[in-house]
């Protein structure tokens, strides 16, 4: 069934003939399927990002059985995904998510996920983006799903196709000495989600928006959403001859990373970086606590800090 998420309000088109076989028929498997909205929205976003090339990313959640009836039924939750990046390898008829294709940082995520919730949470599936015109799934699709669902021990195996196009507006005016440039960017997609049954076929399945009975995930720190800059920041570091010491977490216990850093003949030093780290300036720890380092810029480097206090 066509899950549709809309950034912006636009009118409702007539269900095509393609449309209407792919909406599911019951029994589609013993499963209920439950997404919260922000998936939704993270997903048309991250494919709208796109101008042609595919994209994806991971479908994480949990799946609990429920007692009903003889065979009982599962309850699968979908809770968040990864969004794409840079190591992605989207071509415009393909997208690796592997592990050379960004699936190191999404298992990362799923860790710290794991151990921050408590929750027992699992890779359910992945999303990817079409082209207008073939939102269902491929054979390539279906290949890929039976293979995922053989190695998955989760017990069920999700792939949503999503097809989302951004819209921008652009507009130029001119008076006198002023020039004004104007440009709107919106993004409306259609979201399908299939679920992959033993045999190789991936069956069109109902899905359920759940705002308030499932768990909401909190946001990834920095250092999981770009660990090419955390990697960067420890190698600088090193390079200025500190041993650096990491806690993922802040003093008080919110999502960030804490570096304790000392070197030979000087004081040690602690630096706090926060969940919106580079784009929040970090802060010093000192005897008063927390102080804020100015001038700060997403430019710079914790090296550069540390440099500068000396």
């Amino acid at each position: 069934m066509a899950a549709r998420r809309l950034l912006r309000r636009r009118s409702r088109p007539t269900p095509t003939a393609e449309a209407r076989r792919d909406r599911p028929r019951e029994p589609v498997g013993e499963a209920t399927i439950l997404v919260r909205p922000e998936v939704l929205r993270s997903v048309v976003r991250a494919a709208a990002s796109e101008d042609l090339r595919e994209t994806g990313g991971p479908l994480i959640g949990t799946v609990q059985r429920s007692w009903d009836g003889a065979e009982g039924r599962l309850i699968v939750a979908v809770l968040a995904t990864v969004p794409p990046g840079p190591a992605l390898n989207g071509r415009i008829s393909s997208v690796a998510m592997g592990k050379g294709g960004d699936g190191e940082r999404a298992a990362s995520a799923l860790r710290w996920w794991r151990d921050t919730t408590g929750l027992e949470l699992a890779h359910l599936g992945d999303w990817h983006r079409h082209l207008p015109g073939a939102p269902g799934p491929s054979a390539g699709d279906r290949l890929t799903a039976r293979r995922m669902r053989e190695a998955s021990s989760a017990g069920v195996w999700l792939t949503a196709v999503v097809v989302s196009e951004p819209e921008r507006a652009k507009s130029f005016e001119v008076k006198g000495n002023l020039g004004r440039a104007t440009e709107l960017w919106s993004a409306a997609g259609e979201v399908r989600f299939y679920r992959q049954i033993l045999g190789g076929r991936l069956l069109p399945i109902r899905i359920r928006l759940e705002p308030a009975a499932i768990p909401r995930l909190p946001a990834l720190p920095w250092h999981v959403v770009d660990p090419v800059r955390f990697a960067a920041e420890c190698r600088l570091l090193r390079a200025a001859g500190y041993a650096t010491e990491v806690h993922a977490a802040t003093p008080d216990g919110r999502p960030g990373v804490t570096f304790r850093l000392r070197r030979d003949g000087a004081d040690p030093f602690t630096i706090v970086t926060a969940s919106r780290y580079p784009r929040e300036a970090p802060a010093a720890m000192g005897d008063r606590g927390l102080t804020p380092i100015r001038g700060w810029s997403p430019a710079r480097f914790l090296a550069d800090v540390v440099e500068a206090k000396r």
